[in-house]
C-alpha cells in the first residue's frame, strides 16, 4: 500500500519535469481581421475594416487592405499608422501615387485628394498548419475621379507567410496586380509610391531610428539608390529592435529605386522613378518582398541568412 507521504514525494518528484508545449504559429480570422500569433504574442494583423483609429481621422484617410501592427518577437510595435504627420500611411501598405487610367488621374496614395481608394475585397484562404502560417485576399483599387461612379482599375491579391527563424520573425508577402477590365493603368514617372514601409511614432523623434541600405547609406545619400535591402531601426520603449525589407531579386526593374524619407520612418520600393511604366490587361504586376522583423541588432551576415 502506497502511503499519502509517498504520493506527495512522487509527485514533487514529476512536476519539474513537466513542461509547457512549445510556441507554435496560427492564423485565425474573424469579421474585421486576420491575425497571426506565435504561440500568445501577435505577429502581425491584416485590417479587413477601419481599425477604431481611423474614426478618430477625417473620413477620407479611412483604409482597409495593410498590416498594422507589425510586432517583433518582444511584443514592440514595429509600424505606425494614422499618424499626424502622414495619417495617409498605414503600416505596411501599397500605393501608386500618379497614374493614367483612362484619361483620369487617379491617385491611390495622398487619399487627402479623394481620387482614389485601396480596399479590402475578400479573403481567398487562411493557412494555419504545421507545414504553413498564413492568408491569401483580394484588394481593388478604385478610380474615384471617374465621373458616374468610382471605377475598379486594379485587382490585387496579397499573399502573407509567416515563419519564425533563428528567433527573428520572417513575413513574405507576394502582391500580384492586374486590371479590373480591358483598360490599362499607366503608373507615371515619380518620386515615390509602391510597396511602403510605415514606422512607429515614436520613432518621428530627431535621431530615434536610423534606415539604412545594403550599401551602408544613410537616409538621405541612400534616397533614391537601388539597394538589395533597407533596414528601418531604432528603440522602442527604450530597447533596440527593427524591420529589413528585402525585395525579390526577380521583382519588375531589380533592384527598383527607394525613397527614404528624410525625416519621418518611412521608405518605400518605388520603380517609376526614372521612367513610367503600364501594367496592361494581358499581364500582372507581381513583386514579392521579404520582412525580417527583429529585435536587438541585425548585421549584414544576419540579413544575407534570411534573403531570398
Amino acid at each position: 500500500m502506497i502511503k499519502a507521504s509517498s504520493i506527495v514525494l512522487l509527485a514533487s518528484v514529476l512536476i519539474p519535469f513537466v513542461s509547457a508545449a512549445p510556441a507554435t504559429l496560427r492564423c485565425h480570422e474573424n469579421d474585421t481581421v486576420i491575425e497571426i500569433h506565435f504561440g500568445e504574442n501577435l505577429v502581425l494583423r491584416y485590417n479587413k475594416a477601419p481599425t477604431a483609429e481611423a474614426a478618430t481621422n477625417e473620413a477620407v484617410y479611412s483604409r482597409t487592405g495593410y498590416i498594422h501592427p507589425l510586432c517583433t518577437p518582444s511584443g514592440r510595435v514595429i509600424t505606425g499608422d494614422y499618424a499626424a504627420d502622414h495619417p495617409h500611411q498605414h503600416g505596411i501598405f501599397f500605393a501608386w501615387t500618379k497614374t493614367d487610367f483612362e484619361g483620369r488621374s487617379p491617385e491611390f496614395w495622398n487619399q487627402k485628394l479623394a481620387a482614389g481608394r485601396v480596399s479590402y475585397v475578400k479573403t481567398l484562404q487562411v493557412l494555419s498548419s504545421p507545414e504553413e502560417v498564413g492568408f491569401d485576399v483580394e484588394h481593388r483599387f478604385d478610380d474615384l475621379t471617374a465621373r458616374e461612379a468610382p471605377k475598379p482599375a486594379l485587382l490585387e491579391t496579397w499573399k502573407v507567410r509567416v515563419r519564425v527563424v533563428e528567433g527573428y520573425y520572417v513575413v513574405d508577402l507576394s502582391s500580384s496586380q492586374r486590371t479590373a477590365g480591358a483598360s490599362p493603368l499607366t503608373i507615371e514617372k515619380y518620386h515615390y509610391g509602391g510597396m511602403a514601409v510605415r514606422g512607429n511614432t515614436q520613432w518621428l523623434e530627431e535621431e530615434a531610428a536610423s534606415i539604412v541600405t545594403s550599401e551602408g547609406l544613410d537616409r538621405i545619400a541612400g534616397n533614391h539608390t537601388r539597394p538589395a535591402w533597407v533596414k528601418m531601426s531604432g528603440l522602442l520603449d527604450e530597447s533596440p529592435c527593427g524591420i529589413v525589407a528585402i525585395p525579390h531579386p526577380a521583382n519588375f526593374r531589380s533592384p527598383q529605386w527607394v525613397r527614404l524619407h528624410p525625416s519621418k520612418p518611412y521608405f518605400v520600393f518605388s520603380p517609376m522613378v526614372e521612367e513610367p511604366f503600364v501594367i496592361q490587361p494581358d499581364e500582372a504586376y507581381v513583386s514579392k518582398f521579404r520582412f525580417l522583423v527583429f529585435d536587438g541588432v541585425v548585421g549584414e551576415a544576419e540579413v544575407k541568412a534570411q534573403a531570398w
